[in-house]
């Protein structure tokens, strides 16, 4: 059978991951300590975070920016373009707004936007429903250079010696997160109580279909996992009729269709699932991937952008987005993938032969 377009690119990948790995001549020394780095790529954890000047958006003026003096700092790294990251950037603004009004002087709670336009959006949005959040321009992304950002939106958090503490990119939970890890730095938690906040709540007893349910999703997955994937199709698809409101399912069985080729069925899968949660990232990530396969390039470019904003996209997002772009001449952009991809594909390698 002929291989996919996602097969055939993440072909490319794996060759390149064995060169890489087939280069490495020098091991290092045993018992060497590694010590742990952040998603940012040019600060550490427990570096110490740079201070800079910029242009407070809201009052014009140039001001210095100096993590630390006594007092945690939480930095938020946002742009407004493309349009998918509008909604999640302003909506954790205004969540940053609210965190600084409940914390008071307690943290310091800023904002920095990378980017060149728009920034007249901002300010308004800002006098309306962000309005306790310091937001600093960067048009230039040189702020965004030095720190080594990955993507935004991004939030950044401080202790109170201005030493890196936690990156957190976003994720559907990003104010929590941010909550918890500020009472730690205050005090006010421990970590166990920062842990067990983060816990799933405990739910009813299951009823026999949410049992008969979870049990199609599992033998599903195992099928699925030895390639079986008419006997996966044929396990989610009885689960989505026990249970048609629940998301998992209808993702389960839309990847399982992908993997048949069977787009038209995938795609209504994946819709399905976007009715149920329409900001989704498997669900957005799965009907790009669709777009992909039908050739539709427009089209699985959006989708699989902003698939890759989420807080881990999937390994064949980062394959066919960088495919995209070396198709439209982007080699910057496309290269940069291609690396993610492979440290993607090391770190499961690694993980295989642990």
């Amino acid at each position: 059978m002929k291989n996919s377009r996602v097969h055939q690119a993440k072909n490319v990948v794996t060759t390149l991951l064995l060169c890489l790995v087939l280069s490495v001549t020098v091991a290092a020394p045993a018992g060497a300590a590694k010590k742990e780095t952040a998603t940012l790529h040019n600060i550490k954890y427990g570096d110490k975070i740079p201070a800079f000047k910029a242009k407070n958006i809201a009052t014009g003026k140039v001001e210095t920016v100096s993590p630390g003096k006594g007092r945690p700092i939480v930095i938020m790294f946002f742009s407004i373009k493309p349009a998918f990251r509008k909604k999640r950037s302003l909506a954790l603004l205004a969540a940053l707004s609210d965190l600084s009004e409940s914390y008071k002087n307690k943290v310091k709670f800023i904002g920095v936007y990378s980017a060149a336009k728009d920034r007249q959006v901002v300010a308004r949005y800002m006098e309306s429903s962000a309005n306790k959040v310091a937001v600093y321009a960067d048009p230039g992304k040189k702020i965004y250079d030095t720190f080594g950002v990955f993507m935004m939106p991004l939030v950044v958090i401080g202790n109170q010696d201005g030493r890196l503490q936690e990156v957190i990119p976003y994720t559907f939970n990003i104010r929590q997160l941010i909550d918890g890890n500020l009472k730690v730095l205050l005090g006010e938690w421990t970590k166990k109580q920062f842990h067990e906040s983060l816990r799933p709540k405990k739910t009813a007893a299951k009823s026999e279909e949410e049992k008969e349910y979870i049990r199609r999703i599992n033998y599903g997955r195992i099928m699925e996992s030895k390639k079986m994937h008419a006997q996966a199709v044929r396990e989610f698809s009885t689960a989505v009729k026990l249970m048609p409101d629940a998301i998992e399912g209808w993702l389960e069985l839309g990847y399982a269709l992908l993997a048949q080729k069977d787009l038209a069925k995938a795609a209504d899968a994946f819709g399905k699932a976007l009715s149920i949660d329409q900001e989704s990232d498997d669900a957005i990530a799965g009907l790009g991937l669709v777009y992909y396969e039908q050739g539709d390039m427009d089209k699985a470019k959006r989708q699989l952008e902003n698939a890759f904003i989420s807080p881990k996209p999937r390994l064949e997002v980062i394959i066919a987005l960088a495919n995209i772009y070396e198709q439209e001449g982007d080699n910057v952009k496309a290269n940069r993938l291609n690396k993610l991809a492979v440290n993607r594909l090391m770190t499961m390698y690694e993980q295989r032969w642990k």
